[in-house]
């Protein structure tokens, strides 16, 4: 079997709680802070952080090392997805402005 598929099939299977667990950890910072948001930016924060969850399980499912560090992280990447996301985008930005910079001639 393919490694994409084998990969889907083990999502399927269980992996799919894992979005759950960055939900969660979402809720959990949203309902401790100082900060009042509306109903759409729970919402919005509370699916990215499911869909960076995701991706954490995607790149990690393979990794050799224990399954309650997988958790952990998992949480802790739900917990701050806003600013994992936030600076992707700000990093994906600076190189478009001066790719020369991350680009390293020989």
């Amino acid at each position: 079997m393919e490694p994409e598929r084998s990969l889907l099939r083990e999502f399927l299977d269980g992996g799919w709680i894992i979005p759950m667990v960055g939900a969660a950890g979402m809720l959990a910072r949203l309902m401790t802070a100082k900060k009042q948001y509306t109903i759409i930016e729970q919402f919005k924060n509370i699916v990215s952080a499911a869909i960076a969850s995701a991706i954490a399980w995607f790149i990690l499912e393979q990794v050799d090392i224990s399954s309650l560090y997988k958790a952990i992280t998992y949480g802790i990447v739900g917990v701050i997805s806003p600013e994992i996301i936030n600076g992707i985008i700000k990093i994906a930005k600076q190189f478009e402005r001066t790719p020369e910079k991350f680009i390293k001639k020989p």
